[in-house]
This record gives C-alpha cells, structure tokens and sequence, in this order.
C-alpha cells in the first residue's frame, strides 16, 4: 500500500479538519463511491460544502474521483478513497505536534465510540446469547505480551501487511474499523 507523509503545517490543518475526517471516514466505511448530495445528507451539511472539503482531500491524494454518472442530465461525481496509508510525523516533533497528538486521540475515540454504538446494537437484537462467544462484534483487547526485537517487529508487520491487503472494500465483506496502540514498554528502553 501507498505512502502519504503530510509534512507541512498547511497539508496537516487540510487533514486534520473535523469534518474532512468525517468525511474520509464516511468513504473508507462505504462499499461503494459516494456523490457529494449523498456525503452531504450523511454529513448533514451542504454539499457545496462537501465538495470544498472533497478539494483539500483530493489536493492530500487521500480521495480521488472514481467515476461519473449522467442522472437525468446532471453530472454525478462519484469519489473514493485512494486507500494509502497516510503518515501524520509523530515520530517528528514541531509546531504541530500538539494537533496531531489531539487528532490521534480524536481517531483513537471515535473506533472506540463506534465500537460502544455497535455493541449497544448487537445486545439489544441478541441481549440472551454470549457476548464474549461473537466474533462478528469484534473486540477489545488490552495486556503485554513479552517479545524479542525481532519479534516485536515481525508482529507490526504481520498486522500492517493483513491491513493494507483488506483495505479495499468489496460487496461481500464488511468495513471493520480498528485502533491499534503497540509499543515497547520497556523501563529502561532508551537510557
């Protein structure tokens, strides 16, 4: 999969906008490519203002216009997501650290707000079976594994290849969203 490193404040305020990371976020869950009128009804905002905002994220590489339609005369634009992996610099400090810190979390909350919404879901359609036997809910999972180095590297691998060899949807599978945290926990790792 395909590389974006945003490095300038200029591309991280373009991708850090609220409402482009709605946007984008609509569009990696959707099977199928959108119209601006149909992200806008999502959105709840004009679609005047969903295509400002398709702009920027287009001038990132991030979405692309996938196809168009002639619907009763009109030009529909359909956009999709470019599916890159798209690198913010946290391993670089400067001037922006703290909004790309604040986007992470900001990331990081809404799976696990989406995760909450689809669980409260899934109880009320099937509140008398096991929860914990599901897989179909997904999971949450917290601990420490103990790995050598080559280990630890060969376990991010493992999980960024399966990811980016699933990032495309297709009719029959469906979008799972995830937050992965992983880190060498170490005491004295860097003194």
């Amino acid at each position: 999969m395909d590389h974006i490193k945003l490095s300038t404040k200029k591309e991280l305020e373009i991708y850090m906008n609220p409402v482009r990371q709605n946007l984008l976020r609509l569009l990696e869950r959707s099977k199928l490519p959108m119209t601006p009128k149909q992200l806008s009804q999502k959105l709840d905002i004009s679609p005047s203002s969903v295509q400002h905002h398709i702009k920027k994220l287009e001038s990132l590489g991030v979405i692309e216009l996938d196809h168009t339609e002639v619907i009763n005369g009109i030009t529909a634009r359909y956009y999709c997501p470019t599916y890159v992996n798209v690198r913010i610099g946290l391993d670089h400090p400067d001037d922006t650290q703290l909004q790309k810190e604040v986007l992470v979390q900001e990331q990081i909350a809404r799976t696990y707000e989406g995760f909450l919404t689809q669980k409260k879901k899934f109880i009320e359609q099937f509140n008398n079976e096991d929860l914990e036997s599901r897989w179909d809910l997904g999971d949450i999972l917290t601990g420490v594994v103990h790995l050598s180095p080559g280990e630890g590297e060969e376990l991010l691998k493992l999980i960024k290849d399966f990811l980016d060899a699933h990032a495309v949807p297709s009719a029959e599978k469906s979008p799972w969203e995830y937050a992965f945290i992983l880190y060498n926990a170490e005491e004295n790792l860097y003194e």
